[in-house]
């Protein structure tokens, strides 16, 4: 597999602008929003008009077309900026839009995808319940026959973007004893349909602009044009966007790496101690390289991985087992090394900011909070390191 890769002069043209917008739009806002602890509706609304809630989206479906490489370059920039908008734009692309790319038909992506990447509906996915985390498979929300349609009865947790969105891919057993393979179906929930409701939303260290949602679902009929993909493969659809998802987070990574990274070197270079700006003593050059090298492996492995997927295309059934494993195995690494390194790089800025770092509203004190969930959410680095054995010791290196 090549290992040569550089960005297009219009994906160039894409992380300027987006660089730009983010300067101007979100920046500002972020320690407000943060201390409020309040969704950043106006502007996640100006983020919706320019389009960068359906990047990876072809323009036939009302997105900008940019692939997976594409959607990088804006999960990138915003973890520079700020963790909370890149988790409302993760929920809703990785986790919401990539389910219908991928498995809709031509119907659920007219109704469903079209106004999602265009920005005028939000989604957010569901899987995780009291009783299933890491053990995803263990769904007991329950699908039963309606006639031709379903009834979906349980309760889920820690939903991103659950509060405020439109439509959510739900997780839901339509034969709790066949578990993963064959018990599990996708569903697509319309937040406004009889017997949908928002239970409590967590209060959490980080991510404050961000809604962490229970759903409860009483009794919610859907017809057969709600299940999202074939009845009993939902795991496989879970699974798919996961792998998209934990890409498009070890972006965010990166992000988070170049930021803290930035600002340590800067406030070494004004810092000064026994008379020298304490960027001119080894222990803290030697952070700054840790750091720098950090920066750029993951920026290798990230678009690595992206520009893989891109390649693959957008139909599963089109996949070979190799390109599925090989896919699996490489988001895998990305999200638990991606996430790792974001918080080890964290912590030393934080470190090199000594007791300033510390106080709660700078920005490395709101990065050190927001970082240290990427180590839990889409699949614990537990799990991930469980996914990238097993596969080595099937297939080796």
């Amino acid at each position: 597999m090549a290992f040569e890769f550089e960005f297009s002069p219009d994906q160039e043209a894409f992380r300027a602008a987006v660089r730009a917008f983010l300067a101007k739009e979100v920046a500002p806002i972020v320690a407000e929003m943060d201390a409020t602890e309040e969704f950043p509706r106006a502007s996640v609304a100006k983020m919706q008009a320019e389009g960068y809630f359906g990047v990876p989206v072809p323009e036939e479906y009302g997105g900008l077309g940019l692939g997976k490489v594409g959607y990088c370059i804006l999960l990138e920039e915003l973890g520079k900026v700020d963790a909370s908008h890149g988790t409302i734009v993760g929920a809703h692309t990785s986790l919401g839009t990539t389910p219908l790319l991928y498995y809709g038909t031509e119907e659920q992506k007219r109704r469903w995808l079209v106004p999602a990447a265009k920005g005028e509906k939000l989604l957010a996915f569901s899987l995780t319940e009291p009783g299933s985390g890491s053990d995803s498979g263990a769904v007991r929300t329950v699908a039963e026959r309606s006639g031709d349609g379903w009834v979906l009865t349980g309760n889920k947790i820690y939903v991103s973007n659950g509060r405020e969105a439109d439509t959510i891919v739900v997780m839901a057993g339509n034969d709790v004893k066949l578990g993963p393979n064959g018990g599990v179906t996708a569903f697509l929930v319309d937040t406004r349909r009889p017997g949908f409701q928002v239970g409590r939303c967590e209060k959490k260290m980080g991510l404050h602009g961000t809604s962490t949602a229970e759903l409860i679902l009483d009794h919610v009929a859907l017809g057969p044009e709600h299940v999202l993909g074939e009845v009993g493969r939902g795991f496989h659809v879970a699974m798919t966007a996961l792998d998209v998802g934990r890409v498009s987070l070890g972006a965010a990574s990166l992000g988070g790496i170049e930021a803290a990274t930035q600002q340590a070197l800067e406030f070494s270079k004004n810092r000064t101690q026994f008379g020298l700006p304490i960027s001119e003593y080894e222990v803290i050059q030697f952070k700054l390289a840790d750091m720098a090298m950090k920066a750029q492996a993951l920026r290798y492995l990230v678009y690595h991985a992206a520009a893989h997927q891109d390649r693959m295309g957008t139909d599963p059934k089109r996949w070979s087992r190799l390109e599925r494993a090989e896919k699996t195995r490489e988001a895998a690494i990305v999200k638990c090394l991606g996430s790792e390194w974001a918080a080890a790089v964290i912590d030393e800025a934080l470190q090199i900011h000594g007791g300033l770092g510390y106080i709660r509203g700078t920005p490395i004190e709101r990065a050190y909070r927001d970082a240290r969930i990427s180590e839990i959410f889409e699949g614990t680095n537990e799990i991930q390191r469980l996914v990238i054995s097993r596969d080595v010791i099937a297939r080796g290196l």
